[in-house]
């Protein structure tokens, strides 16, 4: 189970799983991380990533118990962040394929994002969900447990691929 929603969001792994080193009770985040998870896994049904939206939520509630091992974002820029998923999941419902262009109220500020879909897996690509991705500062030790995080995910995106159509039978 953690591998399937792991490779379907290999960023969120790598940000809340780096700090999962220790068994501190210092983690910061972990209702921001709760809340721009749920929004994700919401939105990834609509994208055919996810065939159940709770499992996927509660996987992540556990996960995120780790806390976020990037800036912590302001409320303002949370609620923007979690908008701007939900706006993508919104606008993927009819099309998992729709251009981002194509999309009412989603921002425009994304030159990477092609899809809606595409915001929905990599968030941090939208402006309003930057503070997702990993500064200056903390871009090396981030790397490297993105690069770790990804070495599975050919199999585990396998798995998941797997794992969903045989859910959705």
């Amino acid at each position: 189970m953690s591998s399937t929603c792991c490779a379907l969001f290999s960023a969120a792994c790598a940000f809340t799983l780096l700090s999962a080193g220790g068994c501190g009770t210092d983690a910061k985040g972990v209702d921001d991380c709760r809340d721009i998870e749920q929004a994700r896994c919401a939105a990834a049904k609509n994208c055919g990533l996810v065939a159940d939206v709770g499992e996927c939520q509660r996987f992540y509630r556990d996960q995120c118990l780790h806390g976020l091992a990037v800036s912590l974002p302001t409320s303002t820029q949370l609620k923007k962040c979690v908008a701007t998923i939900n706006g993508a999941g919104m606008c993927a419902m009819a099309d998992s394929n729709i251009e981002l262009s194509a999309c009412d109220g989603v921002t425009q500020s994304a030159p990477d994002a092609k899809t809606a879909c595409d915001l929905v897996t990599n968030p941090e690509l939208a402006s309003e969900c930057s503070f997702l991705a990993p500064d200056a500062d903390g871009g090396s030790s981030l790397g490297g447990g993105a690069a770790g995080a990804n070495d599975g995910d050919s199999s585990a995106a396998a798995g998941a691929a797997g794992a969903s159509g045989s859910a959705g039978s």
